[in-house]
């Protein structure tokens, strides 16, 4: 393994949750192609899977998370794992599946797709640069 590869729970670590929030992060959607991308099913490392793969986090941090994110109509979670540095360069970002499982698509992509606009694409969980094992 290369020594500039950086683990996951340290890559998670370094990004700050504003990082994740659709409105700041890099789109899941592309306008040219309509393609609105969702991750197909929670990624391993999910922060909203309850098993003990989730990556760990401080204590309060996730439901402030989820607070900043719902405070938003069209809050949203960018998938970590679809996220430099934790996927290969060029992975096209997707909505988390855990947060679109339990709160819904934003009322952005719903209207997209209601209108025509957009459609919804689901992608494969991209392969980790580094488990962090």
């Amino acid at each position: 393994m290369a020594d500039d590869l950086i683990p996951l729970r340290q890559a998670f670590a370094e990004m700050r949750a504003e990082d994740l929030i659709a409105e700041r992060a890099p789109s899941y959607a592309d306008p040219s192609t309509g393609e609105i991308r969702v991750l197909r099913k929670r990624c391993t490392t999910c922060l909203l899977n309850p098993a003990g793969t989730a990556v760990e986090l401080e204590p309060g941090r996730l439901q402030a998370f989820i607070e900043a994110v719902r405070s938003s109509r069209d809050g949203t979670v960018v998938c970590h794992s679809t996220l430099d540095p934790v996927a290969p360069l060029g992975t096209p970002a997707a909505m988390c599946r855990g947060y679109t499982a339990a709160y819904g698509l934003p009322a952005a992509a719903t209207e997209a797709i209601d209108s025509g606009l957009g459609h919804l694409v689901e992608v494969p969980e991209p392969v980790k640069l580094d488990s962090g094992s």
